[in-house]
């Protein structure tokens, strides 16, 4: 195989940042819950990626490249403890584009909030990047039992969360409408 250098190579993997980075930025902010800490993710995989791409472009780039976003998102889980700063809870952009297709991004976000590192992960793998029960027990190092059992724990989270937010406040039990 014939490596390309120089202004292709620059050229191709420029094109790959401009189609794929929104994307990836997307994935990661929901397995790490935020933007800010998601872009840069992003940025130092894509550091490491571009210093490969000669030799990732031709197989299944982006699967490379969301796979290490993954792994490092992971390591910034581990290293957690390790860190002195922390992300704000509020994000102060309200983000549009095509990553914002469910409509209110902010009861998303606090859903996945709930949940633990694993079951967030789980549930991006699985239902943001459509990824099969094996392809993220794979990923995580898990078994499918455990990708099974952790989806459902998690969207069970979920649900609870989401009705409440879409129903509002219960009305007080006893009391009915007049007419």
């Amino acid at each position: 195989m014939k490596f390309r250098r120089g202004r292709d190579l620059d050229e191709s993997f420029t094109a790959f940042v401009a189609t794929r980075s929104h994307r990836l930025v997307a994935h990661a902010e929901l397995l790490c819950g935020h933007r800010e800490q998601a872009r840069d993710i992003v940025q130092t995989v894509l550091v490491r990626a571009y210093q490969r791409w000669s030799r990732i472009e031709h197989d299944d780039p982006y699967g490379y490249v969301q796979r290490s976003v993954t792994n490092a998102v992971t390591d910034w889980w581990r290293t957690a403890h390790q860190r002195h700063e922390r992300p704000v809870d509020v994000i102060p952009e309200s983000p549009s584009g095509p990553d914002s297709a469910f409509e209110d991004r902010s009861v998303l976000l606090a859903a996945l909030d709930l949940l633990t590192d694993r079951e967030r992960a789980v549930v991006v793998l699985r239902y943001f990047d459509d990824h099969t029960e094996r392809d993220v027990a794979k990923a995580l190092g898990i078994s499918v039992g455990t990708v099974k059992s952790t989806c459902h724990t998690a969207l069970r989270k979920m649900r609870v969360t989401l009705d409440d937010e879409v129903r509002g406040p219960s009305p007080l039990h006893g009391t009915k409408e007049q007419s």
